[in-house]
């Protein structure tokens, strides 16, 4: 199609009215089922090819416009007597949820919280963290949730920030802001213990001491007083003096969280109920057989957007009893899933390198399975075929469910369905959202096939960085015909089949000397062949030779019983790009290592990888 006139039919369906936009994507339905003949236009946003594989209802379906609290409770009506989360064995039901929920409510605005304010919320996976999230959005509270296991330093970056004057932090983390009290904006710390929520019959003290010892060792008595108090000291049952009724405005922020940082400097990304609500909703709708007497195993945390609207607010609006971890040893997957046999869970892929190794689960039916979930990550082709042997091996119907997203969107805005679980593939976009792919530097839609930046426009788009203009401006760009998109940084492809696929983060290309350019995910697809490879990522190194340019470096882990041979392995690797990469790709350097740095949540971190090069240089010079 010529471009003058593909911007203007962009510009005419964008001028659309909400109810003339479902009307044409049912009739996009129908022409990619075959119901009906016509012509397409080979673009991924004007055709949307991939709502063939949703029904009917689904593209009629519209995104809840209430806060996420309402919503929750909208969808648990008449079940209240049913378990809503599983903490150590403890069964909470939806009723007491909801008690819990408004009495912490009550407390915050005891403490003289008020909408719009922003309360920072440091915690694991604990009741409490599940309490405050939804307390905060029945009454207008903005959390900004933060991992606990930051630095110090990092941890009073993010609350001086966003000005925040309360702290909710785990108590065995308490020594990181105590100290905030009287030297800026906080003035009131809550230290709360893994243990409040424990059942009576367990064993308390070998259980907190058990949590402890994974996450962090600290014996000092914590002395409380009017500015740092206990959670017992904050927790108030309501008692009606104050008004509770539930606060909600259109894309009004709900929840701060903060990216990454695996490939560049953490942001705070501010989300909406409608962005929670909707990332919940449209997953429900991917035709995932997700239903209320099924288990959640929940062991993403609620300060990353994945864990708190896919992890947390997805499983609880379906109704299923939510099965809280605190901390996650990667090690110790398979012990969870032994002891849980959780019906659905969601994790990033590294998790399922040590689940294919599992000797406690090499005999285990796990039929009881539906879509064992990946995202947050690339998962590699090789991990992905073992990962579904293993899965079919053990009885389980389903393949290896991948999705994609980002923190920007709520971390989720793709998912593979059966009929077109392709390998390599993140899935098809959801239901409500538009994923296409761009020209990074003309900026011109892109058709099937081709690669380009991928960006995402649809409900879950975030409100923007908070108090950063600028990035914002950045990620969340309009085009020409008015539309706004967030651009991923992610390079890939759509086929014409609809399925989404990632080649490679921009940020992560590295360009050589004399221009050309390298995606490091193809030489890792490269050496992930080997038998003996478990892990392989690969990183940028200068070139020494040139005064610029960058060349590619390999970080490998093997196979337990492959590391009495790493010489002639790394000689077969070698050989192995040879034949199968461009002379322009060849690594320059290779690493044999014990195992790969990862980010609190289980990603590989890249940054950490390639400040261990430049570490080695400056120590080198300084030699």
């Amino acid at each position: 199609m010529n471009n003058k006139y593909l911007v203007e039919y962009k510009n005419k369906l964008a001028n659309l009215s909400e109810e003339e936009k479902v009307l044409r994507d049912l009739y996009l339905r129908k022409l990619h089922t075959g119901e009906i003949q016509g012509p397409t236009l080979e673009y991924p946003s004007i055709d949307k090819v991939w709502l063939k594989y949703y029904t009917e209802d689904a593209i009629k379906s519209s995104i809840p416009k209430m806060s996420v609290y309402d919503y929750l409770k909208k969808c648990n009506l008449n079940y209240e007597s049913n378990t809503a989360l599983s903490y150590f064995g403890k069964k909470i039901t939806f009723e007491e949820l909801f008690l819990h929920i408004d009495d912490t409510a009550y407390s915050l605005k005891k403490l003289g919280l008020k909408k719009g304010d922003i309360i920072t919320i440091s915690l694991p996976n604990i009741p409490e963290a599940v309490y405050l999230f939804y307390a905060c959005s029945k009454i207008g509270v903005i959390a900004n949730m933060v991992d606990p296991r930051t630095s110090s330093d990092g941890i009073k970056k993010y609350i001086d920030e966003v000005n925040s004057k309360y702290v909710v932090i785990v108590d065995m983390y308490l020594d990181k802001v105590s100290n905030l009290i009287g030297e800026g904006c906080v003035e009131k710390i809550i230290a709360v213990s893994p243990a409040e929520s424990l059942p009576l019959g367990l064993n308390i003290g070998y259980k907190v001491k058990e949590f402890v010892e994974n996450i962090k060792n600290n014996s000092k008595k914590i002395k409380y007083d009017d500015k740092i108090i206990s959670w017992q000291t904050f927790y108030k049952k309501n008692d009606n003096t104050l008004n509770l009724d539930s606060v909600y405005e259109e894309n009004m922020p709900l929840v701060i969280e903060h990216t990454g940082g695996t490939t560049g400097i953490p942001k705070g990304v501010v989300l909406s109920n409608e962005n929670i609500n909707s990332v919940a909703l449209q997953s429900v709708l991917t035709k995932i057989d997700m239903k209320r007497e099924h288990n959640w195993l929940d062991i993403m945390p609620t300060f990353i957007a994945y864990g708190v609207g896919m992890g947390l607010h997805l499983p609880l609006t379906i109704g299923m009893e939510t099965i809280l971890i605190p901390q996650f040893d990667p090690k110790k997957f398979d012990e969870l899933i032994y002891k849980h046999k959780p019906v659905h869970m969601v994790g990033v892929p590294s998790y399922w390198g040590t689940i294919i190794k599992s000797k406690k689960l090499a005999n285990k039916d796990l039929s009881y399975m539906i879509a064992p979930t990946v995202g947050g990550d690339a998962m590699d082709r090789t991990l992905e075929k073992e990962s579904n042997e293993f899965l079919k091996k053990h009885n389980c119907s389903s393949k290896i469910t991948k999705g994609y997203g980002m923190t920007e969107v709520c971390g989720g805005v793709a998912g593979t369905v059966d009929e077109n679980n392709e390998i390599g593939s993140v899935g098809i976009p959801f239901v409500k959202t538009t994923i296409s792919v761009f020209d990074p530097v003309t900026g011109e839609e892109l058709g099937y096939n081709e690669h380009g930046e991928v960006c995402i426009t649809g409900p879950n788009k975030m409100l923007g960085y908070f108090k950063n203009e600028q990035a914002t401006k950045d990620v969340l760009r309009i085009h020409s015909d008015g539309t706004v998109w967030v651009h991923s940084g992610d390079i890939g492809y759509i086929t014409p089949n609809g399925n989404l696929f990632i080649v490679d983060r921009m940020k992560r290309m590295m360009i050589r000397y004399d221009g050309f350019k390298i995606f490091p995910s193809l030489i890792e697809s490269v050496i992930a062949t080997h038998p003996a490879v478990d892990v392989c990522k690969v990183v940028p190194i200068d070139d020494i030779e040139h005064r610029q340019g960058k060349l590619p470096k390999a970080h490998i882990v093997l196979k337990e019983e492959y590391k009495e041979n790493q010489d002639s392995i790394i000689e077969e690797i070698k050989q192995l790009c040879l034949e199968q990469l461009p002379e322009y790709c060849q690594p320059k350097e290779y690493k044999i290592r014990d195992d790969m740095p990862l980010t609190s949540v289980g990603k590989i971190d890249f940054l950490s990888l390639e400040n261990e090069d430049k570490k080695q240089k400056v120590m080198q010079l300084k030699k």
